[in-house]
């Protein structure tokens, strides 16, 4: 009997011994269980809240006074567009949009400080009292500056290859007339040299197996008297300029080119950097460097995704980088803003500093199909419905 009650008692123990083995291994179980789905949960969340902060914080949205749909120019802080009966003109900074009723009108350009429309041989400053007309001559483009405008305009029935630019103030009085024969006029606009106006023209002569491109400069406070003329560029045109403190930047389809600035005009030609197969699209000014973003010119059909900062010394030091960034969504317009480099992608807002490093990267509440910079006042952008002005929070 002892046995088998010694038996019996070793037999319970052995169950006990298990039923809390088991019991651990359960209790193990289900904290190993818990603690993995208190991870998970918690991941979730951070996913969200990230995914939240994304979406909501950095970036505000206000509703602009302009009609979504139509092509838009940005000058500064004003921006112009044409419907079919009207030409509207929007100034981000007071938040105030004008429009004049046009008929028939062939073109217009508009700055801070005028609008000047065209139509055959008619040319008007909105806000001028009269329309006038070329005596014998037929617009083909305008360019509006600060004080002057300029009129790009052919002779009926004269030689083909020769074209005039007009300068007039705002009171439409003629300051000079300028007379480019055997050059095709490939761009021109206005620069604010502080206490005077220039005026560059880029003409284009096509030999028998080269382009060459000439740059003039003109003073308009000065009469429209020439200040500058370049040696040719060979088989690239020159299609916008910038202007700093020091420098004059020409910008062409395959280079930088670098003057300084000097008293009464500019030096010879300092540095040249490539940019060949990208698009200059905004330009910043430091205290002794230049910074362009560039946008790869994309084929018919392709869409881009890289963002290029070119850097430039303005001093006697000459040298020049480029610093490539890859968005994770094609690019609808990349700026300079306030000592940062600003991408407004298909999907994202992306912000880095000039050295790379990634300093906002959001979903805005409203995907844009075009974007603007407004001076430093932020961005505006055009979506499929609306148009919104953007500022950093």
């Amino acid at each position: 009997m002892s046995s088998i009650g010694e038996r019996i008692r070793e037999y319970i123990r052995e169950s006990a011994d298990r039923k809390l083995t088991v019991g651990r291994m359960a209790v193990s179980r289900l904290a190993f269980f818990g603690l993995a789905a208190g991870i998970v949960i918690a991941g979730v969340i951070a996913l969200i809240a990230v995914m939240m902060s994304k979406r909501e914080k950095g970036l505000t949205f206000t509703r602009a006074d302009v009609v979504s749909g139509y092509t838009y120019r940005m000058k500064g802080d004003l921006l112009s567009y044409r419907t079919p009966d009207r030409l509207y003109t929007y100034d981000a900074a007071k938040d105030v949009s004008t429009y004049y009723r046009i008929a028939n009108i062939e073109g217009y350009d508009s700055s801070g400080s005028m609008t000047i429309v065209y139509a055959g041989s008619q040319f008007k400053i909105q806000g001028a009292e009269k329309t006038l007309s070329l005596t014998n001559g037929i617009i083909l483009d305008v360019r509006a500056g600060k004080n002057y405008a300029a009129l790009l305009f052919k002779n009926p029935g004269a030689d083909r290859d020769e074209r005039f630019i007009l300068i007039i103030d705002r009171a439409m009085h003629s300051v000079n007339q300028i007379s480019f024969k055997d050059s095709e006029v490939v761009g021109f606009d206005f620069l604010d040299a502080g206490s005077t106006e220039l005026l560059w023209v880029s003409t284009m002569d096509i030999g028998q197996f080269t382009e060459e491109s000439i740059v003039r400069i003109y003073d308009c406070g000065k009469e429209g008297t020439m200040i500058h003329y370049t040696s040719p560029f060979y088989n690239q045109a020159i299609y916008n300029l910038y202007l700093s403190d020091r420098c004059l930047f020409m910008v062409g389809t395959q280079s930088i080119i670098r003057y300084d600035r000097e008293e009464d005009g500019f030096s010879a030609e300092r540095d040249r950097v490539r940019v060949y197969g990208s698009t200059i699209v905004d330009f910043y000014a430091g205290t002794e460097t230049a910074y362009f973003i560039a946008l790869p010119v994309a084929a018919e059909g392709e869409e881009n995704s890289l963002v290029r900062l070119i850097t430039i010394s303005e001093t006697d030091d000459l040298w020049s980088n480029v610093m490539q960034k890859y968005m994770p969504s094609p690019v609808i317009s990349a700026f300079l803003f306030n000592g940062n480099i600003c991408v407004f992608t298909r999907e994202d807002f992306l912000q880095f500093s000039f050295a790379g490093k990634k300093l906002l990267d959001l979903e805005p509440q409203y995907k844009p199909v075009a974007a603007f910079r407004c001076g430093d006042q932020g961005f505006l952008i055009v979506t499929e419905q609306s148009c919104y002005r953007v500022t950093i929070d």
